[in-house]
């Protein structure tokens, strides 16, 4: 659609100081963290600001259990208090601190060791705290986890790499166990928990955790999936889109994919513009001036950050407004965002 903007369908924008490298809804607030570490809390139905920390970056992964939010950023892992965002806790981990999850009670992280010199990840760490920050176990592998989910009893699974792919599922107090899925390329990412748990393979392929079906056969690798009520999508390096077993695709390698109310989103980058498509019985697609690599939904809304540090709130709704109005009445779109984003800067001094 000629002249509508990313910004001109959003419900509110917000600025972080850098790069958006992680954004959450989790009930009612909306989260982003960014590469230089500034975590930002707001209300997500009115975009007031809750409260912001600064903590070494890049943010990573956030998880919210009870009051405290769990945050992996550069090498550590932080306990953050959920109200008005002052740290609990720190714990440093061995390598890069990768995903984050917690739930009854344990805090579950990962963290993986890159090699300069063989070019690849050459071990791993999943770590098992408490809720006040007490390491209670740890498990060393040589894969790198693509995917980190909770297994519905207690424990986790990890989507793997290579060698051995598959799936690892960890307990407390257990031998970690390795299962083989329906196909053997390795897991490069996922989507849901327990048994709706889907991975993304490297040979283009989307399976479930507790099924021998494979739910997608496509060549690319798969770069990005999400699920909803009924329906995922998955997206592909060679820009493809697949969604209720149709294609779609856009020019570029697909950093990102979500589903609100059954309407699929997928942003693609191609080494100089950025599209993002709205996949639907109307599939729209409008061009944005910089990366979009995260996503994140709620049953009725959609939160988007790019890599000039924005983040934009979409709820279909209103975006279906600003449509209509855009149509009965074209405006300069461009004009308007230019105006907003110096509204944002003078909100932000």
């Amino acid at each position: 659609m000629s002249g509508l903007s990313l910004e001109g369908i959003a419900s509110y924008v917000r600025d972080l100081s850098s790069a958006c490298s992680v954004v959450k809804m989790i009930e009612n607030s909306l989260y982003a963290g960014s590469q230089d570490g500034l975590l930002v809390c707001w209300d997500a139905s009115s975009g007031a600001e809750r409260w912001r920390v600064s903590i070494t970056g890049p943010i990573s992964d956030i998880s919210l259990d009870t009051r405290a939010l769990y945050v992996t950023a550069s090498d550590s892992l932080y306990a953050i208090d959920e109200s008005d965002g002052s740290l609990l806790w720190s714990k440093q981990l061995e390598g890069a601190s990768d995903y984050v999850v917690s739930s009854d009670g344990n805090v579950w992280a990962t963290s993986s060791v890159y090699e300069l010199e063989v070019a690849d990840f050459i071990e791993a760490t999943v770590w098992r705290f408490d809720a006040s920050g007490n390491e209670l176990e740890r498990w060393v592998m040589a894969e790198r986890p693509w995917h980190l989910a909770s297994d519905g009893s207690g424990g986790v699974v990890l989507g793997l790499g290579r060698p051995r792919c598959g799936y690892l599922r960890v307990q407390p107090e257990k031998e970690s166990k390795h299962v083989q899925l329906a196909t053997d390329s390795p897991v490069t990412c996922g989507s849901g928990q327990g048994a709706d748990l889907l991975f993304g393979h490297a040979d283009g392929t989307v399976s479930r955790m507790e099924s021998a079906m494979i739910e997608n056969e496509l060549d690319s690798l798969v770069t990005a999936v999400a699920s909803g009520a009924a329906v995922w999508i998955s997206g592909h390096d060679d820009g493809s889109i697949s969604m209720r077993e149709t294609s779609q695709s856009l020019s570029g390698s697909i950093d990102s994919v979500a589903i609100v109310e059954s309407i699929g989103w997928a942003s693609a980058w191609d080494g100089m513009k950025v599209e993002l498509m709205i996949v639907s019985e109307k599939t729209m697609t409008i061009s944005h001036d910089a990366r979009l690599r995260q996503m994140d939904s709620s049953e009725s809304c959609l939160a988007l950050g790019d890599d000039q540090g924005r983040v934009f709130m979409i709820e279909p709704e209103v975006m279906q407004r600003r449509i209509v109005a855009q149509e009965q009445e074209p405006t300069d779109d461009a004009k308007n965002s230019e105006i907003r984003a110096r509204l944002r800067m003078l909100r932000n001094r």
